[in-house]
């Protein structure tokens, strides 16, 4: 990747990989190095990541957890705006956590455009509304979603705080 700006090649470069769509519950998170960019990183910084193209919105909606309240609006118009399975699990997953119930007019949005435009993460962003009580229509939704909406919350909860290890395949 040429051209990259500091902020992608210390917030974007050294993880997306592991952190785009699902992957974050089927390879290993790095943690530390997760928190210790978020340390270092603005919510400004933050704001640009998820307003960005694919690779900076799913390491901002990453390094977004624990600061949602700050980040809300980037957060939903990040989710708004996602255009599928890359993006829109790690916004979904983020927003369900740090915003709860505040999130569902921008997960509905999603997922109608999901729908309307097959980009491939209809279930999984039903899913994370069942979580809210939602019931979507048009979708459904399988055990092996609602077991990733675990796995990623999981994740989510992690970089938000220090909590005790939890193994992300207990939610497997």
């Amino acid at each position: 990747m040429s051209g990259l700006t500091d902020l992608e090649r210390r917030c974007v470069l050294p993880f997306y990989l592991a952190m785009m769509g699902l992957n974050a519950v089927r390879h290993g998170v790095p943690f530390d190095a997760l928190r210790e960019v978020a340390r270092g990183t603005t919510d400004d910084e933050v704001a640009e990541l998820l307003a960005s193209h694919w690779r900076p919105r799913v390491m901002g909606a990453w390094l977004a957890s624990g600061r949602t309240q700050r980040l809300e609006a980037a957060l939903l118009e990040s989710l708004e705006t996602s255009l599928g399975t890359l993006t829109a699990p790690p916004l979904a997953t983020v927003a369900l956590h740090g915003l709860g119930a505040k999130a569902v007019p921008s997960l509905t949005t999603y997922l109608r455009l999901d729908l309307e435009h097959r980009r491939g993460s209809a279930s999984f962003v039903a899913a994370v509304l069942e979580r809210l009580d939602v019931t979507p229509t048009g979708v459904a939704i399988g055990d092996r979603d609602r077991r990733a909406v675990d796995g990623m919350l999981i994740v989510a909860r992690r970089l938000a705080k220090a909590e005790p290890e939890i193994p992300l395949d207990a939610a497997n």
